[in-house]
């Protein structure tokens, strides 16, 4: 009979830990799936103007290594001066919107209105995104920032 009883309680353990074990991968793949979704989605249309978007975000954060990965290769050293700008201010996006100006053959132009508020020792600095238009290339079938225009 002890054994009878042992195996039951088992049993009635192992059924309990199920759903949660499941639960927990269910939650895993669709945490995968959603990422994979939104690296995909600066491929299609206005993809360029999102990886612009994008870009400006993880500048004002210094976010070098962001940066890098939403730039082409040949922007690369850019991207990474660009992080050092603002890394000793406090910079924030102040309505700023991209939208794609132009798309030729794998490049996009993105223009952008808005700017970015750069704060230090007290003193305050707008920097205007419209001044330029950006440019985006297609690569690895991706859009990834590489230059002004």
């Amino acid at each position: 009979m002890p054994i009878k009883y042992v195996r039951v309680n088992y049993m009635k353990y192992q059924s309990r830990k199920f759903p949660a074990a499941f639960f927990a991968l269910l939650t895993l793949v669709a945490a995968f799936q959603s990422g994979c979704q939104s690296q995909t989605s600066t491929s299609g249309a206005g993809g360029a103007a999102q990886v612009v978007q994008a870009y400006l975000q993880a500048r004002v954060q210094s976010d070098v290594d962001k940066m890098i990965g939403l730039s082409c290769p040949a922007w690369e050293a850019q991207a990474r001066v660009e992080a050092a700008s603002f890394k000793s201010m406090k910079a924030t996006l102040d309505n700023v919107a991209c939208k794609d100006a132009a798309t030729d053959n794998g490049v996009a132009l993105v223009s952008c209105s808005g700017k970015i508020v750069t704060s230090y020792n007290g003193e305050s600095r707008d920097w205007s995104v419209a001044d330029k238009q950006f440019k985006v290339v297609q690569d690895r079938g991706d859009w990834r920032m590489c230059g002004y225009q």
